[in-house]
């Protein structure tokens, strides 16, 4: 407890109460993007909570898995290869430039190139092959291969301001960023990014000023909301977003696109590669008291790697049992009738309640015999061994995660052969995964994308363990606030008279 009273006032040093509360916004995260205002880098959380204040993408997907006409309000497929979308008339970006396609070009030009070797979202885009302007709100996209999915990977092509772009350069416009978002940021440091309201955004904000704060301690996000250092703290476990409801604030809780597993390097030649010893294992977490007890019953328990708000999820697929008799038995046929041990790498600190969640499922496996030991390691090592392979453990703990797309398919470029350093790769699975991503017939696509979730419900290709949940906490006089998908609508966020 010292050091958090000692986190806590050094972080009451860092942060200044504005006199006028109501005149700025204050969001606590647990990082800022590395890259400042280049919104090009990352494709995830938390830094596209970043971005989306003053960055939009052409479509944006709603909290059911729908998609919704964001800069874009309208797209159509010419041919199997040809794209045309509309856009909006009506937006400008911050510094006044009006938002039109030449802007869209430009962006596919750049991620197309090989100047964008280290953007993650270059990849994202690797079918375009060229994209053309055919009026002012009117783009052309050509790409080398049947790309259905187009529409709802376009949320994650950020706009910028092309003549800012092309006079500062990715570098430069990082610490100078223009985009067509609420706010437009002003001052960058290690640990707070400030910012200006643009009132001529379409999406206005009600709030003049703004500051998103890095504290990556829960307790410590959580402590400055109820000190009202903070209007708003993301990244919160259950119960840090209850404390602060219990002192007059609001939390809040919401469910996500991606699914919590452990996951297992299959071909090792070890008792992981038996489908009876996955299946066994997975029977062996009760799954309910797991999320009953660390994550306030709110995630929906899987029946398959996705979530029911996911395009492609199998409705039919019933739900994972937990018998621990059957588990025993299954252990007891494929040859482990005394257990075994194996080691799960995990990042601890990044979910809510995540090391304990470690220590639950590890309990509930040892009640079948199978120890599993736990080695933690940094969130960067995770990356690297993703990215490069060299994994140390059997196992390794990372999201099922369909988002920004809200597609069954978009987790498997990471789970499967796809991958350039597969932990799991099937062959027989491959024929539908690769289908399912290039044909523009809809019953066809989404047939294909149930008999991927059942294959791999019924290999038990991981532990399927829960729905991600968020977790937030705010002050008593702050309404509107939402996070979909990893996108914050700010400008819905008001500060009202205590």
């Amino acid at each position: 407890m010292v050091w958090r009273v000692f986190y806590t006032f050094l972080l009451s040093l860092c942060f200044s109460v504005q006199s006028n509360a109501q005149e700025i916004l204050r969001i606590g995260t647990t990082a800022l993007p590395p890259t400042l205002g280049n919104p090009y880098r990352n494709t995830g959380t938390p830094h596209i909570y970043t971005w989306s204040a003053t960055f939009d993408g052409l479509t944006r997907i709603d909290i059911n898995g729908n998609l919704q006409p964001w800069l874009a309000t309208d797209w159509n497929a010419i041919d199997d290869l040809t794209w045309h979308i509309t856009l909006r008339d009506d937006v400008t970006f911050s510094n006044g430039v009006p938002f039109t396609a030449d802007a869209v070009v430009g962006v596919l030009n750049y991620l197309t190139s090989n100047d964008a070797v280290r953007e993650a979202v270059a990849r994202e885009f690797s079918f375009v092959r060229t994209s053309y302007a055919i009026d002012p709100y009117t783009v052309e996209i050509i790409t080398h291969l049947p790309t259905p999915h187009l529409p709802r990977t376009l949320p994650l092509l950020h706009m910028v301001e092309p003549g800012q772009w092309k006079r500062l350069g990715p570098e430069g416009f990082a610490r100078e960023p223009v985009g067509t978002g609420p706010y437009h940021p002003t001052k960058f440091s290690a640990t707070k990014i400030e910012y200006d309201a643009v009132p001529t955004s379409w999406r206005t904000p009600t709030i003049p000023r703004m500051e998103k704060i890095a504290a990556p301690e829960a307790y410590a996000r959580t402590q400055a909301v109820l000190a009202g250092q903070m209007d708003i703290a993301m990244g919160l476990g259950p119960e840090e977003a209850d404390l602060i409801a219990a002192a007059g604030g609001q939390g809040l809780s919401w469910p996500t696109a991606a699914m919590w597993a452990i996951n297992f390097h299959h071909g090792r030649g070890n008792p992981l590669d038996d489908v009876r010893v996955r299946e066994a294992l997975n029977i062996a977490i009760d799954r309910r008291a797991l999320v009953d007890g660390l994550l306030a019953g709110i995630p929906e328990l899987p029946t398959q790697p996705a979530t029911s708000v996911v395009y492609g999820f199998d409705p039919d697929l019933p739900p994972i049992p937990f018998d621990v008799d059957r588990a025993r038995a299954l252990l007891a046929e494929a040859g482990y009738p005394g257990g075994f041990t194996f080691i799960v790498q995990g990042v601890i600190g990044s979910g809510a309640n995540d090391a304990a969640m470690y220590q639950k499922v590890a309990q509930d496996l040892l009640a079948i015999g199978v120890t599993m030991e736990i080695r933690t390691f940094p969130v960067s090592q995770l990356i690297r061994s993703v990215m490069e392979g060299g994994w140390d453990g059997d196992a390794f703990g990372v999201t099922f995660a369909a988002e920004p797309t809200v597609d069954v398919l978009r987790p498997l470029r990471n789970h499967s052969c796809l991958w350039v350093h597969p932990w799991y790769c099937d062959e027989r699975i491959m024929p539908a995964i690769e289908e399912a991503l290039v044909t523009f017939d809809i019953e066809r696509g989404l047939k294909l994308r149930h008999d991927v979730m059942r294959f791999y419900r019924e290999e038990w290709v991981a532990l399927f363990l829960y729905q991600i949940v968020r977790f937030a906490g705010t002050r008593g006089n702050v309404r509107g606030f939402s996070e979909v998908h990893g996108y914050v609508s700010y400008e819905d966020i008001r500060l009202i008279d205590p």
